[in-house]
């Protein structure tokens, strides 16, 4: 073989090792957040500068082509099957609807049509699957992430602010700034650098069987999480088996014990060691939290304990607190949260739908907009606040709330009215109404009471700011004899004890001032029981504010034989 021959075998060898390098570039199966969802058209009305079309923008962001065989894509419950595609180094696609490609085409180099495209306004689920199903990216966004009101109108696209945090939620979105309205096809017009150290922290737990726990992370983590079981051990200990991944967020880990747990038993699961988050930054955690085999509710396990029906600020941030007055575990995906009806609510929606435990003589707060409620109130212990975005919006004036368990079986019911607030408030608006006593009846309306101003006008996640702890120790007591009706959470009203020898007693309860004179006539001839217990708010019966001064309160009472008994008790003193 002479020299030039083997010249040219050796180029052609060459060219062929180049040529399918850079095809194997190009076919590489690109790994998750490779391709990412980087702008989201959904409500293109009313026009700003682009055509009125929906669109989904794709982002390659790896340094070489990347082509895209028999990928899909959902949007919330509907799947849509991509044709192929390949997107440039770095580069961009938009999908649109077949019908709209003549309108766009002006506007945009990179268009890849679909048969339909339909994005809910309000927003949804998206979900990116390479051709073996796994998960590229999965972004499940909201209006909300507008941070201006006028763009939440329409017009305005969203963009992802920076790339390198894929897995980011609301904090790494917003309204695109380009005059146009958005940048299809194109560097995002807001692009920066985000910087987020918040540590990655359980929010959550909930057993999906006997012998599997689902752990709920406030951060999605990296897959190198499933190669460490060091970080997880239980008290009492329980061998760990398997830790598993879930899609299709990947902010949950799957448990699977070796055995099942003990019913009877309350466990302890520590985690300790090394997290690292999707943007590449790693934390030592130390952290721990109790679960166990959660039972299913009894009617008054749960109760209504807090409500907020009139939020500030016009926005959609009700909130509505539970506490567990039991004994056992509950989880909240085995209880429905329900609004309107007398028997059955009108609408119901599940409490926590990826499960969340709410232990014995604990509070959990379920919010409308979680953001903002930890922005406009104290919040002691976030991880006591849940995001419920389908919570229904309650009436201001009066409404029904309801708790079920999934078969619509009753656990409580608050008829709630405006009336239950402090009288003396110049506005209901963000002030939240508070339970008294876990134990009482809820319908019972002075068990009710609007919320500290000194807390803040709400206690979302804890106990509430009118916490009642008053015990009757005689057969009529009024604690405390000296109160300051001014709503600061302090000895804000008297709370009038009674007890009874009879079990039905027809009572009448008047306030008198030092001269004698009737100023407030609290209960007029209600049926009690053995016990019952009063509040008097230190206002009239014009719900005007009473002079500070000296009161008797007296209660005559009537048995099934008619006989009246009368008692007064001391004045009480009201100062403000």
């Amino acid at each position: 073989m002479n020299v030039k021959t083997l010249k040219a075998l050796l180029l052609i060898e060459i060219f062929f090792v180049i040529h399918n390098g850079l095809l194997g570039q190009t076919n590489s199966e690109p790994k998750r957040y490779d391709i990412v969802f980087s702008e989201i058209m959904s409500k293109p009305t009313p026009q700003i500068g682009l055509p009125a079309v929906e669109y989904i923008e794709l982002h390659n962001r790896l340094p070489y082509p990347c082509k895209l065989q028999k990928w899909r894509l959902t949007l919330g419950n509907t799947a849509k099957n991509l044709p192929d595609i390949t997107i440039d180094s770095g580069g961009y696609v938009v999908l649109i609807a077949q019908k709209n490609e003549e309108a766009f085409a002006p506007y945009c180099d990179h268009l890849v049509t679909l048969s339909s495209l339909s994005i809910t306004d309000g927003g949804q689920a998206l979900t990116l699957y390479n051709a073996n199903g796994e998960v590229i990216h999965y972004v499940s966004f909201k209006s909300s992430w507008h941070s201006e009101q006028i763009k939440k109108e329409g017009g305005w696209s969203l963009e992802m602010i920076d790339e390198d945090w894929p897995c980011a939620g609301p904090w790494n979105w917003d309204s695109s700034i380009d005059p146009s309205g958005g940048t299809p096809g194109k560097p995002n017009s807001i692009r920066n650098t985000m910087y987020n150290n918040d540590m990655p922290a359980i929010s959550g737990v909930t057993m999906v069987d006997s012998a599997t726990l689902r752990v709920h992370f406030t951060k999605t983590l990296t897959e190198d999480v499933l190669d460490n079981e060091e970080l997880f051990r239980t008290e009492p200990y329980v061998n760990i088996q398997k830790i598993s991944e879930m899609p299709p967020n990947f902010a949950s880990l799957d448990i699977r014990f070796a055995e099942s747990l003990q019913p009877d038993l309350r466990y302890q699961l520590h985690l300790s060691g090394e997290l690292q988050d999707c943007g590449g930054n790693r934390y030592s955690v130390q952290e721990e939290i109790p679960f166990g085999i959660a039972v299913p509710p009894e009617r008054n396990d749960l109760v209504i304990n807090e409500i907020l029906t009139n939020p500030l600020d016009g926005e959609a941030a009700d909130y509505l607190e539970i506490y567990n007055r039991s004994e056992h575990i509950i989880d909240l995906k085995d209880i429905k949260v329900g609004y309107g009806g007398d028997t059955l609510p009108q609408k119901a929606i599940t409490a926590a739908s990826k499960g969340w435990q709410l232990l014995p003589k604990s509070y959990v707060a379920l919010c409308k907009q979680r953001e903002i409620t930890l922005q406009q109130y104290i919040c002691k212990d976030a991880s006591r606040l849940l995001e419920c975005d389908s919570l229904p919006d309650f009436a201001i004036g009066k409404g029904t709330i309801h708790l079920t368990d999934r078969s619509l079986r009753p656990i409580d019911k608050f008829a709630y009215s405006e009336e239950m607030h402090y009288p003396k408030l110049l506005t209901t608006k963000g002030v939240s109404l508070e339970r008294l006593y876990p134990n009482l009846p809820t319908q019972d309306a002075s068990n009710w009471r609007s919320a500290a101003e000194d807390a803040g006008f709400g206690t979302p996640g804890y106990q509430n700011s009118q916490s009642g702890s008053a015990l009757a120790t005689d057969e009529f007591e009024i604690v405390p004899n000296v109160f300051s009706p001014d709503n600061d959470g302090f000895e804000d009203y008297a709370e009038i004890l009674c007890t009874f020898k009879e079990e039905e007693n027809r009572t009448t309860v008047i306030i008198y001032n030092n001269q004698g004179y009737p100023v407030k006539h609290l209960t007029n001839n209600v049926l009690c029981g053995t016990m019952a217990r009063f509040r008097w708010d230190g206002d009239d019966d014009k719900l005007q504010s009473a002079p500070a001064g000296m009161y008797v309160v007296q209660i005559e009472s009537w048995n099934l034989r008619s006989q009246k008994t009368t008692r007064k008790r001391k004045v009480v003193s009201i100062y403000r």
